[in-house]
Parts: C-alpha cells; sequence; structure tokens
C-alpha cells in the first residue's frame, strides 16, 4: 500500500494518479441538511460498530478510509448515495447498480434516504467492505 504524502489518500499501487485536491466537508451539504444528518449518523455508526474512519472531503464525493478507501458517498437534495466495493454482486432490491471493478470485485449503489435505511444488512455490507483487504 501507498499512501500519497500530500493528501494522505492511500492506494494499492505506489505513485497512483490521483488528484490531491480537496474541499471542506460543508460545501458538499449546502441546501442538503437530509444529507447531513443522514452521513453523521452513518459515520457514527460505523465508528462504533466497525472501525474508525478517516473522512477525505474530495470535489466528486466523500470518501472513508479504515485501512484502505472502503465507501465513497455523495451527498443529494434527499439523502445519500453510497458506493462500496465488494467480492461479490449483491442482488438485493436495495441495490440501485452493480459495476465490475475486476474479474473478483464490484461496486454495489444505493441510495439512503431515511435513518432506517442504516440498518443491519447496510452496516454488514460495509464492514464486509471496511475489511475486505485485510
Amino acid at each position: 500500500m501507498w499512501a500519497c504524502t500530500k493528501c494522505g489518500r492511500i492506494f494499492k499501487k505506489e505513485k497512483q494518479p490521483h488528484s490531491c485536491n480537496k474541499i471542506p466537508l460543508k460545501e458538499h451539504f449546502k441546501n442538503k441538511e437530509k444529507a447531513e444528518e443522514l452521513f453523521n449518523d452513518l459515520v457514527e455508526q460505523i465508528n462504533n460498530k466497525i472501525g474508525k474512519c478517516k473522512i477525505i472531503s474530495l470535489p466528486c464525493c466523500i470518501h472513508l478510509f479504515g485501512k484502505y478507501d472502503f465507501l465513497a458517498l455523495l451527498p443529494k437534495k434527499e439523502g445519500l448515495e453510497v458506493r462500496f466495493s465488494l467480492n461479490k454482486k449483491i442482488t438485493k432490491p436495495r441495490i440501485k447498480q452493480t459495476v465490475p471493478l475486476s474479474t473478483v470485485n464490484f461496486k454495489n449503489c444505493l441510495q439512503i434516504s431515511s435513518e432506517g435505511d442504516i440498518d443491519k444488512e447496510l452496516l454488514e455490507w460495509l464492514e464486509e467492505s471496511f475489511h475486505l483487504k485485510d
């Protein structure tokens, strides 16, 4: 693993091309109060139930890192778009899109619109993603 000395992001390959640009976290939540509440709830649950994570706010989205980048969040007016990697394709109705990242890993995408969406099933998937590269 390699950590960029300028931005602190962690990558699989040394000197992996990326942008070091960051923006203040609050920028993502302008006029998106519901998304901010859901974000705070989700991060609290991850920190308390899965493991401590670091938040990196990029212009495109918010990344959460444990030992690795395991979760991307895109604040929307009515909630959060959640993207996480697993070594399996999830076929549940709440998964809106699954994209192959390699022959063994898939990016799974879903929406969180209420606190009830941050449930045991989601936290189990996120825990698996958090530990995927251990």
